[in-house]
């Protein structure tokens, strides 16, 4: 039997002698990173300052949330806002419709890590 157009898409070999898609590979080398997935987990509801993203991301250290942040807008996965009628000037950071688009698999991620990870002890 062969696979419909339509499965063909969708349906991904994912043994362990099938060649990775290059798009899924690149996906899970971005959101695999350190803090990427809180980050912007952290931005899904509304946009946030720095300083609410820090203290949202605990543990990040202020260099590290510059890098991300920085990636993350390069890659269009969120937008950088400046408003410089402020005093000071307002800078906020939103989730794109890209990165919007990962609510459900963060949001499939949370519903697999209260199922099997142990919950981590903040000191």
């Amino acid at each position: 039997m062969t696979q419909s157009k339509a499965q063909s898409k969708t349906a991904h070999d994912h043994s362990a002698t099938a060649e990775m898609c290059p798009h899924y590979e690149a996906a899970m080398e971005l959101l695999g990173r350190r803090w990427t997935g809180l980050v912007l987990t952290s931005l899904m509801d509304a946009p946030a300052r720095f300083s609410k993203i820090t203290s949202a991301v605990v543990g990040i250290s202020d260099r590290m949330l510059s890098q991300r942040l920085l990636e993350l807008e390069k890659i269009g996965l969120i937008e950088r806002k400046v408003d410089a009628n402020q005093r000071p000037v307002l800078v906020e950071y939103a989730a794109t419709k890209m990165a919007q688009e990962l609510a459900p698999v963060f949001g499939a991620l949370q519903d697999w890590a209260e199922k099997w990870m142990p919950a981590r002890v903040k000191s």
